[in-house]
């Protein structure tokens, strides 16, 4: 069961794109729902009958019965349909957070516009602490406010999202981030004679080749080096001049994400030579 629900969540979460704010709005016009970018794992709860499951994209599943602290403030669902799936994330130090909805009982919601698809889920939730909250912004300034407000929170940024997009709709999803981040894969790895380690990092191109993004070695002090293998995905933050990854080093390993994901669509601005 563990497979098949992470495969159909890998296979159908939407996504969201890094271009610069104001070539995203050129092709969605406001206004723009924006909600709290949050750093944990992408997850689809699926409901049948009274019972719950939330499945990660590389395999992780979680149950009441397994892991009861995961559904702590997940309320008692009194307004949901004996079938769905939500869309959100799972972040370990609060918990659940669900932004979309993809299916009510035998309805497929994907098509509808995500406005509506807000409205199903408010009813559904019912203002539970596990329902992202959102604004609706009717400008630039009032999206570069909110982020700057999520920031001051402790924050990592914000998603903007066109109202009107169905679900999976390619580039209707934008990340607006506190830094520059990468999410790329361990290529190479190397040891100097003081025993520093040093990672080679890469991307995979629109052709499937990978792309090198040079070489890093410092990383901050929650991540443990010994478990950054050949292949293992990782966030890494950036600089970048003349072409180059600058002052780079690696912010987390990324256990939710494979290599496969890892795509220079993420850095707009990196010019191939």
């Amino acid at each position: 069961m563990s497979e098949t629900l992470a495969n159909y969540v890998q296979e159908n979460h939407a996504k969201a794109n890094a271009l610069d704010l104001p070539t995203w709005i050129a092709s969605n016009p406001l206004p723009t729902i924006c909600e709290p970018k949050y750093e944990g794992i992408r997850v689809f709860l699926f409901k049948s009958g009274d019972n719950l499951v939330v499945s990660g994209k590389i395999g992780s599943i979680y149950t009441p019965t397994s892991t009861p602290t995961v559904f702590l403030k997940v309320p008692e669902l009194v307004r949901a349909p004996k079938r769905m799936i939500l869309d959100g994330e799972y972040v370990s130090r609060d918990g659940l957070h669900f932004f979309d909805i993809l299916h009510f009982d035998n309805r497929d919601l994907r098509p509808l516009p995500l406005y509506r698809r807000k409205e199903i889920l408010s009813q559904i939730l019912g203002g539970a602490e596990i329902e992202t909250k959102f604004i609706t912004a009717e400008s630039i300034e009032e999206i570069d406010k909110y982020r700057e407000e999520i920031l001051s929170n402790g924050g990592e940024g914000i998603i903007a999202k066109n109202p009107m997009s169905f679900y999976g709709e390619p580039d209707t999803w934008l990340k607006i981030k506190r830094f520059d981040t990468v999410d790329c894969f361990v290529i190479d790895y190397g040891e100097s004679s003081d025993q520093k380690r040093t990672w080679s990092i890469g991307a995979y191109d629109i052709s499937g080749k990978i792309v090198s993004l040079g070489e890093v070695s410092s990383f901050v002090e929650r991540v443990d080096p010994k478990k950054i293998r050949l292949g293992s995905v990782v966030e890494v933050r950036f600089t970048l001049i003349e072409n180059k990854f600058r002052a780079s080093f690696i912010l987390r390993v990324r256990r939710d994400k494979s290599a496969s994901e890892c795509l220079m669509t993420q850095i707009p601005q990196f010019q191939l030579s």
